[in-house]
């Protein structure tokens, strides 16, 4: 008898790689579990999807552009103007999408569940900022890329999501197909300053 395959995220193959300076690690980057992400589309003026999506998942709808919102393990990101991305955990999920239909029937909008082309990461320490303006042409300075802002761009000739959390964290999601690239490509841009993938 076969046993089923056990899931694995998109890089656990290099968890504990590094480079740089050992222990001084300017940059850790840790890849969330697995996720479920799920595409939102409807009208940011309608009071009922916005009342909806806040029943069954406990998070407002953004409607400021480049804005998110999170509580504990579940983020909602504005997409666009009609579009935003929710991410929450698998476990105790396995009904939200079917949740958030029966919440919406009857409106214009749509859900559609992304999760097996999306990827997770989280980056922090102290060289986050420098390593994020190396990487891309968008102005990551603090001053310029707040606390509650994400944005999508260009990152290393990739697209992706990027949001600042805090200070000295952000999370950036990929699509899975570019992970790898982008992993290898954050171990070697911030190299002089340390860093490792997380365990």
């Amino acid at each position: 008898m076969f046993e089923q395959p056990r899931p694995e995220t998109s890089l656990h193959y290099l968890r504990g790689a590094s480079r740089g300076q050992g222990e001084a690690n300017g940059l850790v980057i840790a890849e969330a579990g697995l996720r479920r992400y799920l595409s939102i589309r409807g009208s940011a003026d309608n009071a009922r999807l916005a009342e909806a999506v806040r029943s069954v998942t406990g998070l407002p709808l953004p409607v400021q552009p480049l804005s998110f919102e999170h509580r504990g393990n579940s983020l909602m990101f504005w997409q666009g103007p009609t579009e935003w991305l929710l991410v929450t955990d698998q476990e105790g999920s396995k009904t939200l999408e079917a949740d958030l239909r029966q919440a919406l029937a009857g409106e214009t909008a749509a859900v559609v569940d992304v999760s097996g082309g999306q990827t997770l990461l989280s980056l922090s320490g102290p060289a986050i900022s420098e390593v994020l303006q190396k990487s891309s042409s968008y102005d990551f300075h603090p001053a310029n890329f707040p606390v509650g802002k994400c944005v999508q761009t260009v990152f290393a000739k990739a697209t992706a999501l990027v949001a600042r959390l805090d200070g000295d964290s952000v999370l950036m999601l990929v699509r899975r197909s570019f992970a790898d690239y982008l992993a290898l490509w954050l171990l070697d841009a911030a190299a002089e300053y340390g860093v490792i993938i997380a365990d």
